[in-house]
């Protein structure tokens, strides 16, 4: 049974319920209303031809986008990581090949891939000099050659094509000329008064440094400054020692210099001399003349040293001389006038010579007056 219409009506929120269209529908339907209109419009005005002329070549370049023939882009082939040459443990040689030690990445073990070396003199460009396949590690090794001076290596990794980038650069330096090795001190042959002589002298910068002495079987060891220079204590024997200095580059290059020297007393040495040493009576000379040559324990001219004679004569008083100073040439002298009675018998002459911390040393001489 059907609600009466005021039972309806009583309830405002509740509209009668009325067929309609759906929402597509209707949208559809007034587009086409709307497309009538203008199409009653254009034919009247005349502008129908243009616009489906348009229309139609809109549509022919859509279809002509989707049906046309994709064209694959390049793909772009990544390098892989570069590879990594080990720091040798002497970068310095004296052998004309070297073993690079290389690592290449995990990536490319057991592949096609092939590690390309490359070389660089100093100055000049990167070359390329050897190509080794990858072996199932990451570990390989690639013998070089080496040319004189500085060789600059480096690796790259290359598969399919493609090339990673450039290992770090490692040095090997080709250096097959002895060092120059001159002695300073010493002089050859020179007499050493001490138990232990020091050796100096000149190298090549960072070169091992021997010396040996064949006395007594002593050795030591050093290594040249920067500036290539050195010091050497070595102990020395009684007499002649020969010692024999090396020096070793860093490359393995070796120079040895024998320098020989002699222990001394370890003493201030004098030793005098007069312009006559037989004297005439009947026809002597207006004066004698006496002097000494003073040499301090390394045989060295000794000046400052304090010189005192005393000369004897027949028939005459001694005669001192004043406090005489040596020279630059370790030499001091005194002159004695010949005056007076003297008689033929023999005399003497004798100097004392004293030096600060070195004490006192004489020598004489012996004169012989005739008639």
């Amino acid at each position: 049974m059907a609600p009466s219409v005021q039972r309806v009506r009583r309830y405002r929120g509740i509209e009668p319920r009325r067929r309609r269209l759906p929402l597509a529908a209707r949208g559809v339907l007034a587009l086409s209303v709307v497309a009538l209109g203008a199409a009653v419009f254009l034919t009247a005005t005349g502008g129908i031809g243009p616009l489906v002329a348009s229309l139609g070549n809109s549509l022919d370049a859509a279809f002509s986008r989707l049906t046309a023939t994709v064209q694959p882009s390049a793909s772009e082939v990544v390098a892989t990581d570069s590879p990594i040459i080990a720091m040798p443990d002497h970068p310095f040689t004296n052998v004309a090949t070297a073993e690079l030690r290389i690592t290449v990445p995990v990536a490319v073990i057991g592949s096609t891939a092939k590690v390309r070396i490359y070389v660089a003199l100093e100055g000049l460009s990167m070359t390329p000099v050897q190509e080794v396949s990858v072996g199932s590690t990451t570990q390989l090794t690639a013998t070089v050659d080496l040319t004189a001076g500085q060789n600059n290596f480096t690796a790259t990794v290359v598969k399919d094509g493609a090339e990673s980038a450039e290992a770090p650069v490692v040095t090997i330096v080709l250096d097959q000329d002895p060092p120059k090795l001159s002695i300073t001190s010493p002089k050859n042959n020179a007499t050493v008064n001490d138990s232990k002589v020091t050796i100096t002298g000149k190298t090549q910068a960072a070169a091992d440094l021997i010396a040996h002495n064949a006395a007594n079987g002593a050795s030591v060891t050093g290594k040249a400054a920067t500036d290539g220079t050195f010091s050497l204590v070595l102990p020395i024997d009684q007499g002649s020692n020969a010692i024999d200095v090396k020096a070793t580059d860093p490359a393995g290059n070796s120079t040895t210099v024998t320098v020989t020297v002699k222990q001394g007393s370890g003493n201030m040495t004098a030793q005098l001399y007069a312009s006559r040493y037989t004297i005439s009576i009947s026809r002597p000379p207006s004066s004698l003349l006496v002097w000494v040559i003073v040499k301090d324990p390394s045989g060295a001219a000794l000046a400052g040293a304090t010189a005192t004679f005393v000369v004897t004569i027949p028939g005459l008083n001694p005669v001192t001389s004043p406090p005489k100073i040596t020279d630059a040439t370790g030499r001091a002298s005194f002159t004695v006038a010949l005056n007076g009675p003297m008689t033929v018998n023999s005399g003497l002459v004798v100097v004392s010579v004293s030096y600060p911390g070195l004490g006192t040393t004489t020598d004489r001489v012996a004169l012989t007056f005739t008639k």
